[in-house]
Parts: structure tokens; sequence; C-alpha cells
């Protein structure tokens, strides 16, 4: 019999912002200031691939967009790797949920790594809609500099894809419209790393999709569609995902 491929999961802790509760949970909490981190995801088994790459400090794009964000010396993503045991130039793929400027700032710390995101949220994401030009730090979002996104190692997908044995992409729009999710395979079972389709834990216990989205409905989709895939969800934006930090063993 041919042995499983399996996985481990590292949370880690790479910046922490306060916003208004509805933005991650749709028309709910609204008024209550809520402490979220900005998670960087890190797996390892036959390779090792990142998860999104968090906030790039160059230009300070939480002012640009208007967030906080507060970054220790141990959440900046470099030492966040190094105390994940991790050195950037043995990523082999990084996977980007989505392209918003808190998940795929970084990208030009792995020059070497295969960066993977859906097609469908390259194209919008350089032309997106008025609203969200400014999350994506878009050409026409006045924002002075390239997008993180933008590096030659840049790879495109549709649909659902396999990026390596036992580690799976699947498209989740919703939160934006080439959201992705990915599906792990650990020793304890199929775990899901949502992106924004899920930011808490309370999304899924209220029913209740992101604030932030393009589509409501495509977002409930996806939630379901999440659930009928893993008992094990991972949100991106819930500081429950971490014992420790900046480094948390969710899966051995």
């Amino acid at each position: 019999m041919t042995q499983k491929t399996t996985w481990s999961i590292k949370a880690l802790d790479t910046g922490t912002s306060v916003v208004e509760g509805s933005v991650l949970t749709y028309l709910r909490h609204c008024g209550e200031q809520v402490t979220i981190p900005r998670v960087m995801w890190v797996l390892e088994g036959p390779t090792t691939i990142v998860v999104d790459t968090s906030v790039n400090p160059a230009g300070k794009p939480h002012e640009f967009m208007g967030e906080s964000f507060e970054r220790s010396q141990a959440q900046i993503p470099e030492n966040a790797l190094k105390a994940a045991g991790v050195a950037a130039k043995d990523v082999e793929f990084v996977i980007l949920t989505h392209l918003h400027w808190d998940h795929a700032g970084n990208c030009d710390l792995f020059p070497d790594a295969r960066i993977v995101v859906q097609e469908a949220e390259l194209r919008y994401a350089i032309a997106p809609g008025r609203f969200f030009r400014r999350g994506y730090l878009s050409p026409e979002s006045g924002w002075p500099l390239t997008p993180g996104y933008i590096v030659p190692n840049l790879t495109t997908v549709r649909g659902q894809h396999d990026v390596a044995p036992g580690i799976t992409v699947v498209p989740a729009p919703g939160h934006t419209p080439g959201s992705q999710a990915v599906i792990v395979q650990t020793a304890s079972g199929a775990y899901c790393i949502t992106g924004d389709a899920m930011m808490t834990y309370d999304n899924l216990e209220s029913d209740s999709p992101p604030g932030y989205h393009v589509d409501v409905d495509a977002s409930l989709d996806s939630l379901d569609l999440l659930r009928s895939r893993s008992s094990l969800l991972l949100p991106s934006h819930d500081y429950t995902v971490f014992r420790d930090r900046p480094v948390t063993l969710i899966a051995p």
C-alpha cells in the first residue's frame, strides 16, 4: 500500500491590527473593536510551502488603507520564519489565498519559490472595482509602489489544483473573485486554510460571511464548500489559532 503524504502546519503571527467587528462578520458586532493577527502559514513535508506572505512595510500600506497595524521585531516575517525554523531559500511554493495588501505583501522574500494564485484573482487585482482598488494596492488606487505580488515567479492556476501531493487549492470566491483555500493532509486529518473566506470562527458559528466581500451569496456558498471539505478549518484573522507566538504548531 502506498503511504499517504502528510504535512505539518505552523501558524506565524506577523502583525496585529484593531478593526471594527463588522469587517469580520457581515452586519454583526458593528462598532466593536476587535484585535486580529496577520497570519502566515508554513507547511512542512516533502518540501516547504508558505501560505500568504503578510504585510509589506514599504510605504506603510496600513496607513494608506486607514487600518491600524503594529509589528514587533518577533513579528517581522523574516524573524517569524526563522523562529519556525524556515529559511526563505528552502521554500519551494508560496500559495496566495488572495491578493489583498495584508496577504500578498512579501512575495519578494521568496525569489526561488513558485508563487501560486488563481488566474481570476490576478485579473481582478490589476483592475478591480473602484471600491476595492485600495485593498489590492492596484495601479489605479493611488498607491505609489508596484504591488508586492507582481513578481517574476508568479504562477496562475484555474480552479482546483494539486500544488504538491497532499496539498490542494480550491476556489473559494466571495471575499474576492479569485479567493482560494488550501486543503492540507496531515496525520491528524485534512485541514483547510481558508484565507479570508473565513476570517474568524465566528463566521462559521454564526453562519455569517466576512463583512468585506464582493459577493455575499458567493461568500456563503464558499463557507458551505469549505465545511464540506474539512471539519478542521483555520481562519485567517483569529487569535484562537495561536497557543504560542510568534509560532504555533497546529498539526505535527
